[in-house]
């Protein structure tokens, strides 16, 4: 026999009487299996009719008073949330033998696992997943958590409306367990084709610039996605369709799921082009700085190394950021997206820069057309070839600008690397020369002139910065790698960092980075 007290609904409502729900409990327990339309935790008990069910938590072992607790706290979460069914209500379940249980009962919805299996109702099924995309994207948002993916932990009601199941919450993990979800619904769903995926993507985008504003989101997405295995040729072709519309949404065209869709994939510009020769150049952090770029663009071809890679921040900090675009275009280096040319691309500064930094986002904003920042915005993440990869910040951070490789991360850095086959990695950010390796879990940092990785499984190598070092130099900093003998030469050569000094004061940017430039920190 069940004592039951009721402790309250979602909507502050009252919609179940005491006989009822004592009733309810008094009725077979319904099975629990996967495939079926109730799934759950170990501990889990479901009590259910046509209309409503209950869920027992017996996994959690609370006291009478914490139980009530527990509860009040998920009720109140849940309110603020408001992703949970409105009917919603809390109960605390006293057994004869005083136990305590934590129990709740709400409508009967049909969970989405089970909605999702007819592929006869397409329209339906694209309403239903973005009403999922919806509910997550927004308690991410506003939140900062995230919720469980799992389908059968979202339910539809008779009138349309998806609400999640879950009593849990978890902490947001910046993507990457959304884009595993996409991956998982790729492999999932037989009767997934190019049209419909295109369609749910735009969907996607337009939902992640809604709750997000932020076009950024899309292309973390995408650069998760491109690691994803698929089984086979046809869920590659959807995949990569899926991460073509997260590229370029206003693109994007239906196509046949019988066409190669992996060569409608295209990246951005700066992206396309192989490395073919013997040496690449590395540049990093450029800052805006005219002449150190010139310095060294101009001896790259001299010396004939007409390959390279611009590791991202191009913008950002120095007096001429217009003129470094255009140098750039014309040399026909690949080159990444920085925080930096984030920053400046979409005027978001809310994450990772200080004061000062944001003001001379704002200030490189008013000197560049809207055609220069759209090229900023259009740049890669990221670049992936057969025996490179190459990001702004660090290879394990699935925003790909913020996070630095230094001594505190480089070894978590190298964990990643290995655990995903990763053997070389090129990035920029932290402004300082040198590499972070590994040779059988023996770990080392080097720096000099000349530093051969062909002894190491691992290796993140940064070429220090262009256009402000700091590791106490005032030279221009940059590096160049011989495929061949899988070695790095590190190269300083002097300028007259004095006159962009003299430009970032006539210009009014923070005197800050003008003692940076002086001092080389």
């Amino acid at each position: 026999m069940w004592t039951v007290e009721i402790i309250g609904a979602v909507d502050g409502r009252s919609h179940y009487e005491l006989p009822y729900i004592t009733g309810l409990l008094a009725t077979d327990l319904q099975a629990l299996a996967v495939g079926t339309a109730f799934v759950g935790r170990p501990g889990t008990l479901i009590y259910t009719n046509a209309s409503d069910v209950i869920k027992v938590r017996s996994d959690l072992e609370l006291t009478a008073s914490q139980a009530r607790a527990w509860m009040w706290r998920t009720l109140q979460k849940e309110r603020q949330l408001a992703v949970h069914h409105p009917f919603k209500t809390w109960l605390l379940i006293t057994g004869q033998d005083a136990t305590s249980l934590v129990a709740s009962i709400c409508p009967r919805l049909e969970p989405l696992h089970m909605a999702l299996k007819s592929a006869s109702e397409r329209q339906r099924n694209l309403v239903l997943l973005t009403a999922v995309f919806e509910l997550y994207l927004t308690v991410a948002k506003t939140a900062g958590e995230k919720l469980d993916e799992g389908l059968s932990n979202f339910a539809v009601s008779a009138e349309g409306q998806v609400y999640y199941l879950d009593d849990e919450y978890y902490a947001w993990d910046g993507f990457v367990a959304f884009s595993i979800m996409l991956g998982v619904f790729i492999r999932s769903f037989i009767w997934f084709d190019a049209a419909f995926i295109e369609e749910l993507g735009r969907n996607l985008v337009r939902l992640l610039r809604g709750v997000f504003q932020d076009s950024e989101c899309q292309h973390v997405i995408a650069g998760q996605l491109q690691s994803m295995f698929m089984p086979n040729e046809q869920k590659e072709h959807l995949l990569q369709r899926l991460i073509k519309v997260l590229q370029h949404p206003s693109d994007a065209k239906p196509t046949s799921t019988s066409t190669s869709l992996l060569s409608t994939a295209v990246a951005p510009k700066a992206a396309k082009r192989q490395a073919s020769g013997r040496y690449l150049a590395l540049l990093a952090d450029i800052h805006a700085n005219y002449p150190a770029l010139t310095c060294v663009l101009d001896y790259l071809k001299a010396e004939h190394i007409n390959e390279g890679i611009v590791l991202g921040d191009i913008v950002g900090y120095g007096p001429e950021p217009q003129a470094c675009i255009e140098r750039l275009q014309d040399c026909g280096f690949q080159a990444i997206k920085g925080n930096h040319d984030y920053g400046v691309a979409t005027g978001d500064t809310a994450k990772g820069f200080s004061r000062e930094a944001k003001m001379a986002i704002d200030w490189t904003i008013g000197q560049l057309s809207a055609d220069y920042r759209q090229w900023l915005n259009d740049l890669p993440l990221s670049i992936q070839q057969e025996d490179w990869y190459a990001v702004h910040g660090a290879p394990m951070d699935p925003d790909y600008f913020y996070a630095y490789v230094y001594a505190m991360t480089y070894q978590d850095n190298l964990d990643y690397m290995q655990q995903n086959g990763m053997g070389l990695c090129f990035h920029g950010h932290s402004h300082i020369p040198g590499i972070f390796a590994r040779r059988k879990y023996n770990d080392v940092q080097k720096t000099g002139q000349i530093i051969s990785l062909a002894a190491y499984q691992q290796a993140l190598v940064c070429p220090g910065s262009v256009g402000q070092p700091r590791n106490g130099h005032t030279d221009t900093q940059f590096a160049i790698y011989d495929k061949e003998l899988r070695r790095v030469s590190f190269m300083q050569l002097p300028y007259d960092y004095q006159s962009v000094i003299a430009k970032m004061r006539q210009c009014h940017l923070p005197e800050a980075f003008a003692l940076r430039m002086l001092h080389g920190r």
